[in-house]
């Protein structure tokens, strides 16, 4: 199997192979990732047909991996070792020093036996579209994100998550956004919260508020199209959040572990309310 970068050439088999293993439609993903200069999506192919795929992203201090598929006649040769060390290695290359990962339970034991440790879990939750926007808490008004906002985004989403996501988090900011902040925004001293609506429902949400992480879900709920539905991907620590959207009829779709490699990450669960995706966190 040779190793190589993922080009836009590549999407069409890239997700055709996706679909094959029982994977949703990953063509926006691939686009996406495409796009974000930190992103090296991977495929290995086996005479000249995309047989695997594969996705590291540096975020700083910290890299993601995912989007690991193999085609099923091809496993049991090794293929899917090949492209996670080969993951790992470029991760390592970019100055990652702790290596991160939602693992399936087919994959968990793989990424034991080479190190990885179970960090915590995220809960992925699901609900529909809302017909109406909701109202803010008392004293907050959210606004479309502009340019200008981007510099507050990222520093508010590196608090929360301990890593460098600006690349990704400007990608996501060409297309739409939202910003929460005090009515008085002459005494308002720093951003509320943000949302940033991704690909396949996700959002990446960040609120150190809890009033306000629940209004940037429903706020996403509303803005979705109809018949839609949106995902909140909540840190196990993060438990007041996942309860209460348990309470408010939000269903649980899947429940990963979140395995590290290497140092322990000082980010702050609480803050999170979504995620850009389970490949980059």
């Amino acid at each position: 199997m040779e190793i190589r970068p993922m080009t836009g050439a590549d999407v069409e088999a890239a997700s055709a192979l996706a679909r094959a293993e029982g994977w949703r439609d990953r063509t926006h993903f691939f686009e996406f990732v495409l796009r974000v200069p930190t992103a090296q999506p991977l495929v290995g192919t086996l005479d000249g047909r995309v047989i695997a795929t594969g996705l590291a992203t540096a975020s700083g201090p910290v890299g993601w991996m995912g989007a690991l598929i193999v085609a099923a006649e091809c496993r049991g040769r090794g293929y899917g070792l090949a492209m996670t060390r080969e993951l790992m290695r470029r991760l390592r290359d970019a100055g990652s020093e702790t290596l991160s990962l939602e693992a399936t339970d087919a994959g968990r034991p793989i990424y034991e036996r080479m190190g990885f440790r179970i960090e915590t879990h995220y809960h992925q939750l699901q609900a529909d579209r809302l017909d109406e926007l909701p109202e803010p808490p008392a004293g907050v008004r959210a606004r479309r994100l502009t340019p200008a906002d981007l510099a507050a985004v990222c520093e508010l989403d590196r608090q929360a998550t301990a890593e460098d996501r600006s690349a990704a988090l400007a990608v996501l900011a060409e297309l739409d956004g939202w910003a929460l902040e005090d009515e008085d925004a002459a005494n308002a001293t720093a951003l509320r919260g943000f949302l940033l609506p991704a690909e396949r429902a996700y959002g990446a949400v960040v609120a150190p508020r809890f009033e306000d992480g629940l209004y940037l879900l429903d706020l996403h709920r509303s803005i979705v199209p109809a018949g839609a539905h949106v995902r909140a991907g909540i840190p196990h620590e993060h438990e007041a959040a996942w309860q209460e959207l348990l309470a408010r009829g939000w269903q649980e779709t899947w429940r990963a572990p979140r395995m590290l490699l290497g140092p322990p990450i000082p980010w702050r669960p609480e803050w999170i309310w979504g995620q850009i995706n389970s490949a980059m966190g």
